[in-house]
């Protein structure tokens, strides 16, 4: 979980995740090697899987709830083609698989 920063007088640190689903894991062993080390992260910025595991851990999910998810992760949660009313695709697999509905 991201610490309160207060009034310390550290840096602060901010921590960028990437794309690309294969590098979901190494992401949260990047994280769990930070809590391990006790060094804190103040902010978090992720595009595609790096969202998701970023936005899960401030969120307040713990290391290993990430891996256990990053392990029973399959495509077939969230990338297919699917019809929307705005478009030709929708978050809606997604949702389902954030809220537990597809584990």
């Amino acid at each position: 979980m991201l610490p309160d920063t207060g009034t310390t007088n550290r840096p602060r640190i901010g921590l960028a995740l990437s794309g690309g689903a294969a590098r979901g894991i190494a992401h949260v062993g990047v994280l769990r090697a930070l809590e391990e080390n006790n060094i804190p992260i103040d902010a978090i910025a992720g595009a595609s899987v790096g969202a998701l595991v970023g936005g899960s851990y401030a969120a307040g999910l713990s290391i290993e709830q990430l891996q256990k998810m990053a392990h029973g992760f399959r495509w077939r949660h969230t990338a297919r083609l699917s019809f929307s009313r705005l478009g030709l695709q929708s978050n809606a697999r997604m949702e389902k698989y954030l809220c537990g509905k597809d584990r």
